[in-house]
Parts: structure tokens; C-alpha cells; sequence
């Protein structure tokens, strides 16, 4: 090395005044290191050491020889009493997190790691990436979705090309998680606090925290600052944000509060109430939990002909064909109605599912078969084991928790108390008429709207309903975030909920529209804010990227009126993005049945298909939209139009495409269905074109030749 060079050591000294002497040592121990050497290095390291305790290159080298033979409390021992001598030292205090965080519980290496944040930044970003990593991964785990995102913004930022490349899918799929509530999801901008003279150097603190991610200890200052300054709505803001990135979901929610009771614009009151009001559905002393009881049994075969058997279960299908499960059943209320009942069946006599039973069989000739039953605690649980053991009798029996498993390790998931009444589930057994099950999902989804919701007590609302608090001014804010609350739950269901028809029936404002500006930032809006921006206006540049952002949150309602905008307002558009158009029709198709609007489905399927027909689309492209359609159609085979599109499909493409007959005929053996075409006078003129030019009567081959086209 240069003589005059810094030297490797971090004393910020030239090599010749400093580690001349061991330089040749000091290479070899780093060849050794390249070769996945580690315990030749060792021994090198340690016999320098004897005579350098304090070279900072020396303790950081034999920390990571040790981390090659994941020796970390070793390493760490070996580099705690070189920091206290030494305590700015960026690579130490990056490796000594490293070492903690393998070898310490995550919430009780955050201080390390918060350390190594401040001191090894800027020095040592693709280890600090790495930190930042493991916290994603922590966070992720705990069920903290907006702590994870904000770290992973700290991998993007320092990480490697690879590791920025996979946060950012990462990040992507956490922003499309349906399964978590939509405000919750996407960025969320700190807001701008103007401090006081007295308060400045202390602001500038915390900020510097805030950058290098010390959430915590930024958002202690910021505590501090509000001792001084209880009533800028701002600096609570600032706090709810910093404690949810801190994984403190408890306190962020309590700032949040307090942020929203100051704002005076109500609109960004409502946002923040939404996210304190999810943030506290999530605490544990607002929650029940669904427990899991297990059971072996040495006969599968004849456990299952039993349960089969059994009035108060009906199994159901195995959705997740890859998952070890024989069979699934639905725990019931009440017996299952008659086929001769069902005619009959109505909201108030349908039952009610109240747990799951999985039946797994065993793996091994040593390893016996299992019976699993899930039900929230309380009533439902022990009616759904009384139900089991009632019908297993002496087949099962109980297994046994291992010692060493905690009092709670039965538990599978959490529910909002607030949400316990909405998570009742009407039950319609298989052999149930489509139109009767399709009417009684409409009547129970508007009933669990209009009624369930409307009168059920929320904590957010000082324990009144809904429409208890539609009278009380000071309940306007949390009433309007409540809405918002609930538009997530149902969203989570494929649901969408007329936000606007429930704020007049409270006597509730709308939001105010956020202008359409073509300098407008949709990275300085939350996912909630993005739903009140108004359309009209907007250039088709802007609306691009709105529609961009909306497919990758899959906000059902939010994603129908982007769409519809984008097919029916905006012909130029939709024009010059031709696959596009196309996915927004299948997209809109799909929302609204998932939706339960059957009928307007359909209907844009049949417009998809009409547009790629009229614009000379491929024929495969118009197959593709009648097998969507029969999909659709398939869910009631009663509806009239079925026979008709499937004679469609078997003579107009059928005809071209063999395969198309094939899974024509699969598919009415499937469905148990008499095939149409054995009965149907099909003639050439019966047949159409398809959209192409080919005829009827004629079929010319590959090779040129023509056949007489007939029949069959």
C-alpha cells in the first residue's frame, strides 16, 4: 500500500505512521479470508492481537473469520470491549449488530442495530442493508406491515443491486397484499413541522434519527418536544408515523388520535383517525382468538364415513390442491336443511358456520391420522369439539401438548372484537339452487351492511353503534374513519361498499376532492387519499399512472372506478393501450362477480369480446372471451343463455379447434349436465364466422386443398 495512504485499520491515520510494521500479515490473513480459510486466519489474528489489541482491522477481521463459522456471541464478546474504546468505529459497530441480531431476539437488538444505523451508514450501507433486512423480516413476522415497508425503503436505499432489485418486488407484493387493510398499505409522508426557535436543535436531532431510521429514538425526541408543544397536530402525526414504522403499534395509534382530535381540516383528521382506529383493532386486548384442537385417529376411513354422516357438517371442497388434507368440513349451527328444505331456504333458516375440521392422513406407518378443529373462542369453539367428539366417539382422542409448547401456541389467528359480529358466516350447503344461493349472498351481504354494522357497538365510537353516533357532532371524525375502517374489512371480502350512500345515511360530508394538477405527486398520497381524487380534468399522462397504482393496489372499488373511467371517458387511451383495454374489461369482469354483480360481469365480458371482434382481433382472442363467459354463466346452470353459448363454442369453434371440444366435454361431465349438442339441428348457417373469414362449408388445409365441411 501506498505508505501515505489511510490506514485499513480506521485510525485515521497514514499506513506508515500506523500498521507498516504487520501490513504483509495483514494480507495474508486477508488471502485466507478469500479462500474460506477462517480458522487459519484465526490463528493468525490472534497471535497479532497479542501485541494490537486496539487495531480496529485486527477485531473487525477476526469478527467476521468467526461469523464464517457462525460463531456470533463469540465474535460479539470479542468486539464489546474494542468499542468501548472505540466507540465511533463504523465497521465494529455494523459487525456487533450483526452478531447480536443473530444471536438476540430482534426487540432486543434494535438498540444495537438503531446504533449501528447512526454510526456505520454512511461508511457501511450494504451491512446496515443487511440490518435493515432482518428487521423486514421481524416486522414482517410480528404482523407489522407499515414498520416492514418503511425498512424496506432503508434496504432500497443502501442495499446492493440484487438486494434492491428483491426489496422492490418485495415491496410491490406487500403494497398488493389484499390481506392487509388498505390504509395501512403504501407510503405514508411525514408531515412538515414548523418548530419554535427553542425547539430547533432538538428537531434537528430527531430529524438526523429519522434519516439513518433510529425510529425510536426519534420519535422519543419528538415526545419531548410535544411536552412543550401539546397542540401542533403535526408533531403528533409525526409521532403515530415513527412509532408504527417502530413496530409500536400501541403508541402509534394513541399519537394518531391525538393528531386527528387537533387537525382542523377534517379530511386529514378522518385519514389519521382510519389508521389509529386499524392500529388499535390490532392490540390483543381488542382482539379474540381462534384456537386449534387436535386430535389422532387410527382408522381415517372410518372416521370419515361417521363424519359423512353427521347432520350438524358438510364437507367441503379441498380449494389448495398441493396442501396434505383428505378431507375439509364445515362446523354448523343447526342440521343441514333437506334437498326438499333448500326451496325454502332463507336468510333466517340458513345455518351457520362456526368452525373448521381438516382431516390429514398420516405420513408414515409409524405416525398416526389427524383431525384439526378451528373456531374463535368461546361458544363457537366448544359447540364445534362437542359437534366433533359427538360424531367420532371412540375413533379420537385428544393429543397432548408437548411440555415445552406455551399455553397460547393453540392459537391461529386474532379477531377485532369490534369485527366478531361481522365475521359470522351464513352457510349454503353445495346442492343449494345457484339462483337461491346467489339472491341469499346479496340479502346477507346488505343485511351485514345496513343492519349488522349500522347497530353494532364500536370502542372507536365510545361503545355506541354506528347509528347511535350519526346524531353526536364530536363523533363526526371517528364515525367517517369508521366508514373508512369498514370499507377495508369488506374490500379484504372482494366487497365494494358505497362509501358516499353510508355518509349520507349518517348525515355525514363526502371528502373533498384532491385536484387532478399534472404536478401532483401520487407518491405524496396515502392509499386512502388516492380514492378522492377527481377525475375530471386530468390529463391522460396523470390518469396512467393513477391507473397503474390502482392495479397494483387491487382496491376493488377504487380499481372499478379507474377502470370504468378509463373504457367509457377515455377513448384515446384506451385506443393506444389495446392490452390494456382488454385486461380492464376482464379485470372489471372479474370484480364485479367477485362482487356478487353477476349480471354486469357478463356484461363486460360481452363487451371485451364485441370491441376485440370489432377490431379485427385474433380468433383465439374471441375464444378466450366466451370461455370467460362460460365461467361466469357455469356458476348457475339454470341460467337460459348456458345451452345456447355452449352450442356456440362447440360448432363456431369447436369446428377450427378440436381441443376446444375436448374441454367442452370435460367440462358438462364436470358439471353433470346433459350436452346440448347432442340434440341440437346444427346447420352451416347456425355456425357464424367468429369474427374471421373462414367458411362454413368449406375448410381449406394447410396444404391448400378444400374439404366438404360437415357435421360432426
Amino acid at each position: 500500500m501506498d505508505p501515505y495512504a489511510p490506514c485499513p485499520c480506521g485510525s485515521e491515520k497514514k499506513v506508515k505512521f500506523c500498521c507498516q510494521a504487520i501490513l504483509p500479515e495483514m494480507a495474508k490473513i486477508e488471502r485466507l479470508q478469500e479462500n474460506n480459510q477462517p480458522h487459519m486466519a484465526l490463528q493468525l489474528i490472534d497471535k497479532l492481537l497479542k501485541e494490537h489489541s486496539d487495531n480496529g482491522w485486527l477485531v473487525t477481521q477476526r469478527a467476521m473469520a468467526l461469523f464464517n463459522d457462525d460463531a456470533f456471541e463469540e465474535a460479539r464478546d470479542g468486539l464489546v470491549p474494542f468499542l468501548r474504546n472505540n466507540p465511533e468505529h463504523p465497521l465494529a459497530n455494523a459487525l456487533l449488530a450483526l452478531a447480536v441480531a443473530q444471536s438476540t431476539p430482534m426487540e432486543k437488538s434494535k438498540k444495537v442495530i438503531h446504533r449501528a444505523f447512526l454510526k456505520s451508514m454512511a461508511s457501511e450501507p450494504q451491512i446496515v442493508a443487511i440490518l435493515a433486512g432482518k428487521l423486514v423480516s421481524h416486522f414482517l413476522e410480528e404482523g407489522h406491515d407499515m414498520a416492514a415497508r418503511q425498512h424496506m425503503a432503508i434496504v432500497l436505499r443502501l442495499g446492493s443491486e440484487e438486494d434492491r432489485q428483491r426489496t422492490l418486488m418485495a415491496m410491490l407484493e406487500l403494497d398488493a397484499d389484499t390481506g392487509v387493510p388498505y390504509p395501512l398499505r403504501g407510503g405514508h409522508p411525514l408531515p412538515n413541522y414548523e418548530a419554535d426557535a427553542e425547539l430547533q436543535s432538538q428537531l434537528k436531532k430527531a430529524q438526523r434519527l429519522y434519516i439513518h431510521g433510529c425510529f425510536s429514538e426519534a420519535a422519543d425526541l419528538w415526545d419531548k418536544m410535544a411536552e412543550q408543544d401539546p397542540a401542533t397536530p403535526e408533531l403528533w402525526h409525526t409521532i403515530g408515523l415513527l412509532r408504527a414504522w417502530d413496530g409500536d403499534e400501541a403508541s402509534a395509534a394513541s399519537a394518531l388520535h391525538k393528531a386527528a382530535g387537533l387537525y382542523k381540516d377534517d379530511d386529514k383528521a378522518i385519514d389519521l383517525e382510519t389508521l389509529a382506529q386499524l392500529l388499535d383493532r390490532r392490540q390483543r386486548e381488542n382482539s379474540v382468538v381462534s384456537r386449534l384442537r387436535s386430535y389422532e385417529t387410527d382408522s381415517l376411513s372410518k372416521l370419515l364415513t361417521r363424519l359423512d354422516n353427521e347432520d350438524r357438517m358438510c364437507r367441503v371442497p379441498i380449494l389448495d390442491q398441493q396442501a396434505e388434507i383428505s378431507a375439509s368440513y364445515d362446523l354448523l349451527n343447526q342440521n343441514l336443511p333437506t334437498e326438499a328444505e333448500l326451496e325454502e331456504l332463507t336468510l333466517e333458516n340458513a345455518p351457520r358456520s362456526i368452525g373448521r375440521l381438516t382431516l390429514i392422513d398420516k405420513r408414515d406407518s409409524s405416525s398416526p391420522a389427524t383431525a384439526h378443529i378451528t373456531a374463535i373462542e368461546g361458544e363457537r369453539l366448544d359447540t364445534s369439539i362437542e359437534i366433533f367428539e359427538k360424531a367420532a366417539g371412540e375413533l379420537v382422542s385428544l393429543t397432548e401438548k408437548d411440555e415445552e409448547e406455551s399455553e397460547d401456541s393453540d392459537i391461529v389467528a386474532w379477531y377485532a372484537t369490534d369485527e366478531l359480529a361481522l365475521t359470522e358466516s351464513a352457510f349454503f350447503p353445495p346442492k343449494t339452487p345457484a339462483n337461491i344461493r346467489r339472491d341469499l349472498r346479496r340479502e346477507f351481504v346488505h343485511s351485514c351492511i345496513h343492519e349488522t354494522w349500522l347497530d353494532s357497538p364500536q370502542k372507536a365510537l365510545d361503545d355506541r353503534s354506528p347509528r347511535e353516533a350519526a346524531d353526536i357532532e364530536e363523533m363526526k371524525v371517528p364515525l367517517a374513519a369508521a366508514i373508512r375502517v369498514f370499507d377495508a374489512f369488506l374490500d379484504r371480502r372482494d366487497i365494494i361498499l358505497d362509501q358516499n350512500q353510508l355518509r349520507e345515511d349518517l348525515k355525514l360530508t363526502h371528502p373533498t376532492p384532491i385536484p387532478p394538477n399534472d404536478d401532483l405527486d401520487l407518491n405524496t398520497l396515502t392509499v386512502t387519499q388516492l380514492q378522492d381524487i377527481n377525475f375530471e380534468g386530468m390529463s391522460d399522462e396523470l390518469f396512467d399512472l393513477v391507473m397503474q397504482r390502482a392495479l397494483v393496489i387491487k382496491h376493488c372499488g377504487f380499481g372499478y372506478r379507474v377502470l370504468t373511467e378509463f373504457l367509457e371517458n377515455r377513448p384515446e387511451l384506451a385506443k393506444k393501450n389495446q392490452r390494456e383495454s382488454e385486461q380492464a374489461y376482464a379485470t372489471l369482469a372479474d370484480i364485479c362477480s367477485r362482487s356478487l354483480r353477476e349480471e354486469e360481469a357478463i356484461e363486460w365480458i360481452n363487451h371485451g369480446f364485441e370491441r376485440t371482434k370489432a377490431e379485427g382481433g385474433p380468433f383465439e382472442a374471441q375464444l378466450m372471451w366466451k370461455m370467460r363467459e362460460l365461467q361466469f354463466r357455469a356458476k348457475d346452470l339454470e341460467d337460459p343463455q348456458l345451452n345456447s353459448l355452449l352450442l356456440e363454442l362447440w360448432n363456431n369453434y369447436g369446428a377450427k379447434l378440436p381441443a376446444v371440444r375436448e374441454r367442452l366435454s370435460e367440462f358438462i361431465t364436470a358439471m353433470e349436465i346433459d350436452p346440448p349438442w347432442e340434440n341440437a339441428i346444427v346447420t352451416p348457417q347456425s355456425l357464424g364466422d367468429a369474427g374471421t373469414n373462414w367458411s362454413a362449408e368449406t375448410e381449406e388445409t394447410a396444404t391448400g386443398e378444400k374439404k366438404l365441411w360437415l357435421p360432426d
